[in-house]
């Protein structure tokens, strides 16, 4: 890798415009430029005045999103995500944003998070039941598709609880299945998803008549009151935080348990000392915070997984005022792209960088890395409020199913990168299972 010259106003780069944000190998390009120019390198834009800016440097990604946050506004991609999402948590700005975050912040606590841990059980165990039946059949599974659907159900259930069966149809379809369905997130997916809109607002219109709150996501968002004034979310905001607690509990989790059993099912040690945790734990009984904290192995893997392949890729950032990045002088509406994916597998950081080794996310290691070499969920004031709701899920998923079943690669299936709203593989992964012994 090149050396810059931190005495330069402006990083190196190419001299011919190029727009990184667009087409199918971005995040090659991103990587190639990278190798050549270093930690913070320019980009002239083809199709805008701003120039980007890509930052490898974990001192500069956390003046950008830390020290220096109010100085940088979400950059390219978002009002994609606004079509989607509305003016939801993930999308909102300022005050709006600071406002929603104080009424959920309470939701994703620890002890509010438990309470979900035994639909999270109940969807991995018919997950491994299904699994079983397959390995018995030795018939493959469609990992991408199931830890999808299973996940989906994860999430509805934690929002909507009993409400959920109201919105199921006569042959047991919940309008809600299309966002596990429908691969594309593009305009036609956006459309149908923000009908969802309708269901919702029936769900809430029930409970506000029958008042009724259960210990849900929703009852909270309910029931939510801001500070200061007292007053409750608008009908609006309600629908954009569901419709963004959908997508966000769904996405990144479904993407990060895609590749947790692609890379166990390429590193069978890894498995057996997954799997060997895993069956300390009765299968029958749903686990607890204190049980999990115990499963190491299970931790380890899922952080490995997130540091190889983490759903989040990339981060975009639009500077409102000039600011001084990485030794150069940022200007104005300058928009940043911070890379998780090149920083996690950055050779100054990490050693063998490109290998699986769970062993790295060891307490003993964890304490000499630079915390902002790893960032899965973000970081600063707009670090993901669903973290621990995320890992609590993936931990609960594959301690049932890894102390039942065992993955098998199958062969000749190459995995291809797609690096879109999140990392995932370009084709379905499917994998073989065998019972554990």
């Amino acid at each position: 890798m090149s050396i810059v010259n931190a005495s330069d106003r402006l990083p190196p780069g190419p001299q011919s415009p190029l727009d990184l944000e667009s087409g199918d190998d971005k995040l090659q390009r991103m990587h190639a430029l990278w190798q050549r120019y270093g930690d913070c390198y320019r980009v002239r834009a083809a199709s805008r005045p701003a120039d980007t800016w890509v930052v490898t440097d974990p001192d500069a990604v956390r003046r950008v999103l830390v020290s220096n946050h109010r100085n940088y506004t979400k950059g390219i991609g978002i009002e994609r995500v606004r079509v989607l999402l509305g003016n939801g948590l993930m999308a909102s700005e300022g005050d709006q944003w600071r406002r929603q975050r104080r009424l959920l912040q309470s939701a994703f606590h620890r002890p509010a998070v438990e309470a979900f841990f035994p639909v999270y059980h109940r969807e991995a165990t018919a997950l491994a039941e299904r699994w079983l039946q397959a390995a018995r059949a030795g018939q493959p599974v469609n990992v991408t598709e199931a830890v999808s659907e299973t996940t989906l159900m994860a999430v509805l259930g934690a929002l909507f609880s009993q409400d959920l069966a109201g919105v199921v149809d006569s042959d047991g379809r919940s309008p809600f299945q299309l966002v596990s369905e429908q691969r594309q997130r593009d305009l036609q997916f956006a459309v149908r998803f923000r009908a969802l809109a309708g269901p919702i607002r029936d769900i809430i219109s029930a409970r506000r008549r029958e008042q009724r709150f259960p210990a849900d996501l929703l009852s909270h968002c309910l029931l939510a009151r801001e500070r200061t004034s007292g007053e409750p979310m608008t009908d609006k905001q309600l629908i954009d935080e569901i419709l963004t607690l959908i997508v966000a509990g769904h996405e990144t989790t479904a993407a990060s348990l895609n590749w947790v059993w692609y890379l166990l099912a390429a590193h069978p040690e890894s498995f057996q000392q997954l799997s060997d945790a895993a069956q300390q734990v009765e299968p029958d009984v749903v686990p607890g915070w204190d049980t999990l904290e115990k499963l190491q192995p299970v931790a380890q893997v899922i952080k490995e997984a997130l540091r190889l392949y983490p759903p989040g890729w990339l981060y975009t950032r639009r500077s409102l005022q000039g600011d001084r990045l990485a030794g150069y002088e940022l200007p104005a509406g300058t928009d940043v792209f911070i890379c998780s994916w090149l920083l996690h597998r950055h050779p100054a950081y990490w050693e063998q960088p490109d290998e699986f080794r769970p062993a790295r996310f060891s307490p003993e290691q964890q304490v000499q890395r630079h915390r902002h070499v790893y960032l899965p969920f973000s970081a600063g004031p707009r670090h993901c409020i669903g973290e621990s709701f995320a890992m609590a899920e993936m931990m609960i998923h594959l301690t049932v199913l890894a102390a039942r079943l065992r993955p098998q690669p199958l062969a000749g299936q190459p995995v291809e990168l797609e690096a879109d709203v999140n990392l995932r593989p370009r084709a379905p992964l499917c994998l073989r299972f065998s019972p554990v012994d």
